[in-house]
């Protein structure tokens, strides 16, 4: 049996989809339902139900995919173990970090880069944790306040949140200006713990929200327009900026960055190597 056609089924259970599973793959729709097809044919039975709502396991399916994870959970066992013996600094290492842009590792990855030529980076963004059992990432870089408990978790640190807006908006509000007089702007993705609403609305339970967007690169560029405020980090914003903040010193938030890597990567070079540049390089700018 082709473990690879296992892979593809293991991924339409966990998303329901063909699309889901192709995103999760990184090919095209029409691979996944080759191989799920391929796997159906060479067991001689239906693993999913084709419901117009998704992909359904059957009770075929269903025991397949214990079956299955069992033996998921040896490879990458196996996987790991080798990886994590690895004293060489070449190769691909594989990291995910927050999405939407409210985390720009661009320059870091540029200075680590410079340092370790000979390893190539695999960057992902996500809300999610990457789940670092199954290796979808050797390390992941997340905002959370409760890391998961079987991985290596290392506290980088606070990550600051200020309320922000560009000076001529504030300048049509009367003074002094309060943040709950303010048109709010707020950032929202699904799965992410960094709930901006919530955490806007403990504070000020009338504030006038008058943009959502899952796009933090997008909520900056309306605050920069004169749309409102919101809450942004001063670590992303650009150098010359023109944006103000208000009152910093009553209305800050914080989430707590982590770094995440598997137990059994812990000796792995090139973990070790990126775990201690990333660390060196963020936590002078977070506050502990």
């Amino acid at each position: 049996m082709n473990w690879d056609n296992i892979q593809y089924f293991l991924a339409v259970a966990r998303t329901g989809s063909l699309s889901g599973a192709a995103k999760q793959l990184q090919v095209n729709h029409s691979t996944v339902a080759r191989r799920l097809d391929k796997l159906e044919q060479q067991l001689e039975i239906r693993l999913f139900d084709r419901l117009n709502n998704g992909y359904q396991l059957t009770a075929s399916g269903q025991a397949l995919q214990q079956e299955a994870l069992r033996l998921e959970e040896q490879v990458n066992q196996i996987n790991r173990r080798f990886k994590g013996q690895e004293q060489q600094l070449t190769g691909t290492l594989k990291v995910s970090k927050p999405s939407s842009g409210i985390l720009n590792l661009a320059p870091l990855i540029t200075d680590f880069h410079k340092q370790f030529p000979h390893i190539t980076v695999e960057l992902t963004a996500g809300t999610a944790f990457s789940n670092l059992t199954r290796m979808e990432a050797d390390i992941a870089i997340r905002l959370t306040e409760t890391p998961p408990q079987d991985v290596i978790a290392k506290k980088l640190g606070h990550y600051p949140l200020y309320v922000y807006g560009s000076h001529d908006y504030l300048a049509t509000l009367p003074a002094p200006v309060h943040p709950g007089n303010c048109d709010w702007l707020i950032w929202q993705q699904p799965g992410s713990e960094l709930d901006m609403e919530q955490m806007i609305k403990n504070h000020l339970p009338n504030a006038k929200v008058v943009l959502r967007s899952n796009s933090y690169s997008e909520i900056y560029e309306a605050v920069v327009a004169g749309l409102g405020v919101s809450l942004l980090s001063p670590l992303r914003l650009p150098q010359g900026h023109q944006l103000q903040a208000l009152a910093p010193e009553n209305f800050q938030h914080t989430m707590t960055l982590w770094l995440l890597s598997h137990p059994d990567l812990r000796n792995s070079a090139r973990v070790k190597a990126f775990k201690t540049f990333i660390s060196e390089k963020l936590q002078p700018l977070l506050g502990q």
